[in-house]
């Protein structure tokens, strides 16, 4: 969608402004943009992320922004290799820290040859979805920008241990992420881990070449806080007891370990004993956890976790105690039914965020013991309920007097009468969710709209995905399948009606 954007109208009126957003604003020009840059000589801050400028506003950049540090180029498709040879000649731009290129598919090894020579102060650089980068382009790159300390190199598919270890010998990084690159080897994470001591962030998700190796070479990483290694398929419980007994131990706030498929309880026993100040912790779709895994977790530091997909049942549920939880995902754990949602929140009290979407089995009780002992509920989404009454929206607008974002997508049975009732708590109610609620009228939806800041309706019948269809139930458990190490979603349904899918659920209680 374009936005609307206020422009400064003559060229002394903003003599002071520092900071700029145009991004996604499709009317402005180059000549706009000339006449903002020579008005504003303070300006340090410019996004001009998908917007149709060309190489003229590089020109006129490198000419008179003296000052700027920071600079989107976002999804610019106009400008070519050749807006950035201006850097070299003009005096603009060479104070330059923090520099985002992602999407700039049309630029090659000139241009980062021309970013590297005009650029030497850089220290941040993303150049996310750019299938067409290479390692020459890292290495142009480089060659003059020693400085860097966050690197974010997203859906970078053809870069090599090459490339890497040239950043490591270069660069002091504290800040770097990288997803879906297939070459990258352990070789690659001991050199960047042993030349960036300093690491603080790391997202390495996708690289099905990671073994556990590399997660010792993270280890040894003395202040790590954030780690993302989601979708390593190699990973098991020994990188994990790698990571556990390193040096950032007891600094690690946030890790992400969803998808790794070798990980089991044990690693969860030893994530629970040993990361003493683990914030949040995600674990969704690791098919070997069970019930067990949760009952390891109570009494830890976790204040957020995601257990979406996983096999968990109301036994696990219940056996988290003593954790001053905040926000839950549940999505997909299908065989959670209202006793265990239940027996959670009643050990569970500060829950402000849940997340119980395609959670087929919960029912109109589940949301009234939520309601009942989470009174600080701020968010609740839980599309893909077919259960689901106006009751329950009754138990919820009653209890949670703070609600601010409900999704209630897929809740076939909810009618007009759920709207009277959230009408009631807007505010603080916000945003509300109705796609694919067919017993909704567009009429009343309508008559919410003004009073919310999001809202979004639609009588549209639940598309296959949402688990259920016409009076059948789906259940899918939706995981990733190596084949020829690549990565595939795979989907596994199983088709039955309300009433089998109730009898599989107690029966598995029973047990």
């Amino acid at each position: 969608m374009e936005r609307s954007c206020c422009l400064p109208r003559g060229r002394g009126e903003c003599r002071n402004l520092q900071d700029l957003n145009l991004s996604e604003c499709l009317n402005v020009t180059d000549v706009m943009l000339q006449e903002i840059v020579e008005g504003c000589p303070c300006l340090l801050y410019l996004n001009l992320s998908c917007t149709p400028i060309t190489n003229k506003t590089l020109r006129e950049l490198s000419r008179s922004s003296l000052n700027l540090q920071y600079l989107s180029l976002a999804y610019c498709y106009r400008f070519t290799d050749k807006g950035f040879m201006y850097l070299n000649t003009g005096k603009g731009c060479h104070n330059l820290i923090h520099l985002n290129l992602s999407g700039c598919t049309q630029m090659t090894v000139n241009g980062f040859r021309y970013i590297s020579a005009g650029c030497p102060s850089l220290k941040e650089i993303v150049i996310n979805d750019m299938p067409t980068l290479s390692d020459s382009c890292v290495l142009a790159l480089i060659a003059r920008c020693r400085c860097l300390s966050a690197i974010s190199l997203l859906d970078a598919p053809h870069l090599s241990d090459v490339a890497f270890k040239a950043i490591a010998e270069v660069a002091k990084l504290k800040t770097f992420r990288t997803e879906g690159n297939n070459q990258l080897t352990d070789v690659s994470w001991k050199a960047l881990c042993s030349s960036s001591q300093g690491l603080r962030r790391l997202h390495a998700a996708e690289c099905s070449r990671m073994t556990d190796a590399s997660l010792k070479s993270m280890a040894n990483l003395k202040n790590l806080q954030h780690l993302d290694i989601s979708i390593c398929n190699k990973v098991s419980d020994t990188g994990i007891q790698y990571l556990t007994e390193g040096l950032s131990s007891t600094k690690l706030r946030e890790l992400n370990v969803s998808y790794c498929s070798h990980v089991t309880d044990i690693s969860v026993m030893r994530i629970a004993q040993r990361l003493c100040k683990l914030y949040h912790l995600n674990l969704s779709y690791c098919e070997r956890l069970t019930d067990v895994s949760l009952e390891w977790l109570s009494g830890s530091s976790i204040c957020s976790l995601d257990i979406s997909g996983c096999h968990i049942q109301d036994q696990g549920l219940a056996a988290l105690e003593r954790i001053r939880l905040k926000k839950l995902v549940l999505a997909e754990c299908v065989y959670v039914t209202d006793i265990g949602m239940e027996k959670l929140c009643k050990n569970v009290r500060d829950l402000e965020h849940v997340d119980v979407s395609d959670c087929v089995a919960l029912s109109d009780p589940a949301i009234r013991a939520i309601s009942f002992y989470c009174r600080h509920l701020v968010t609740l989404r839980m599309s893909g309920c077919p259960k689901m009454t106006d009751m329950a929206v009754q138990y919820l607008t009653s209890g949670c007097q703070h609600l601010r974002d409900l999704d209630v997508s897929g809740c076939v049975l909810l009618t007009d009468r759920s709207l009277r009732y959230l009408e009631k708590i807007c505010p603080p109610l916000c945003s509300i969710t109705m796609a694919c609620c067919r017993s909704i009228s567009r009429a009343a939806a309508l008559k919410l709209q003004p009073r919310v800041e999001h809202w979004e309706h639609s009588n549209d019948d639940p598309p296959y995905w949402f688990g259920y269809n016409m009076g059948q139930i789906v259940l899918p458990i939706t995981r990733p399948a190596k084949t020829d190490d690549t990565w595939e979603v795979v989907e596994q349904h199983s088709v039955m009606t309300r009433a089998a899918c109730t009898e599989r659920v107690e029966t598995n209680i029973n047990k």
